[in-house]
């Protein structure tokens, strides 16, 4: 049986990220290593947490390798990581595209799809417009 043995100022700070974190990776992550400081087994957390057993396994692995003042900066998703961007390459085009359209989105969804080869849904264009305030 494996488990990450934590200092109180760890284990008060991982206490915290669980409770109020507003990321929930960080949250889950800091309910991993407080619930494996407590004893339990990686398979035993792994099924209390719903993640998979090698999830556990790396995160303690990569938790023990990090020099004590980085250790936090392991509970964070790293950079790069998620869905990307699909309108990014055509955002130039856009300001034009409303204009010609009248802000109709379901006629600039088609100019997207006929110039750029690229196919989002309504709301994502939505969205991409409201973040980039176009």
């Amino acid at each position: 049986m494996r488990k990450v043995v934590l200092s109180p100022c760890e284990k008060e700070r991982l206490s915290h990220l669980q409770q109020y974190s507003n990321n929930s990776v960080e949250r889950k992550r800091s309910l991993i290593l407080l619930l494996s400081n407590q004893g339990n087994s990686m398979s035993k957390v792994s099924k209390l947490v719903e993640v998979n057993y090698t999830t556990v396994f790396r995160l303690l692995n990569t938790w023990e390798a990090a020099a004590p003042e980085n250790r936090f900066s392991v509970l964070k998703n790293a950079e790069g990581q998620g869905a990307k961007v699909k309108l990014n390459p055509v955002e130039k085009h856009l300001p034009k595209l409303l204009e010609e359209n009248d802000r109709n989105l379901n006629f600039v969804l088609q100019e997207i799809k006929k110039q750029f080869g690229i196919t989002v849904c309504k709301l994502t264009l939505q969205n991409f417009l409201k973040s980039t305030r176009l």
